[in-house]
C-alpha cells in the first residue's frame, strides 16, 4: 500500500498506484523539522475517525483524508492487519496535519525519523 524513506531530509511516502484515487496524490513529502512526533499504532485504522473522503472498508480499510472533531485532517493509509505510525506535524502541510500510515516496520520507520531528526 506504501513505501516510506528518509531522503534529502524528508520523510516521503510513496502511495500504491491502487491507492492514489483515494489519497489524491502519488507521495507525500514531509521536511524532518515539519514533524513534531511519531507514534506507533497497533490499530492505526482506529485512529481516522470523523468525515472522510476515500475507500472506506469497514473493520478492515481505510485509505482517504479523514477530518476528525477539531479539525485536524489526517492522511490515512491504513490496515487493521497491520500496525502503523502516527506522524504528527507542526503545521499544515499539502493541507494535511498528521498521516496515518501502516507500514511493516513502524517501529523501524519511527527510529530512523527520530535519528535523523535529531
Amino acid at each position: 500500500m506504501i513505501q516510506t524513506e528518509i531522503r534529502d531530509g524528508m520523510l516521503v511516502a510513496t502511495f500504491a498506484p491502487w491507492t492514489r484515487p483515494f489519497v489524491r496524490r502519488a507521495e507525500m513529502r514531509v521536511p524532518l523539522e515539519a514533524i513534531r512526533e511519531v507514534r506507533l499504532e497497533a490499530n492505526p485504522q482506529a485512529v481516522a475517525t470523523g468525515t472522510h473522503a476515500g475507500l472506506l472498508v469497514s473493520g478492515f480499510l481505510k485509505v482517504g483524508t479523514w477530518t476528525g472533531r477539531g479539525g485536524v485532517r489526517r492522511l490515512v493509509c491504513a490496515r487493521r492487519d497491520l500496525a502503523g505510525v502516527r506522524v504528527v506535524l507542526t503545521g499544515s502541510i499539502e493541507n494535511v496535519d498528521e498521516l496515518v500510515l501502516s507500514v511493516p516496520d513502524a517501529p523501524g520507520l519511527q527510529a530512523q525519523v527520530m535519528e535523523a531528526s535529531a
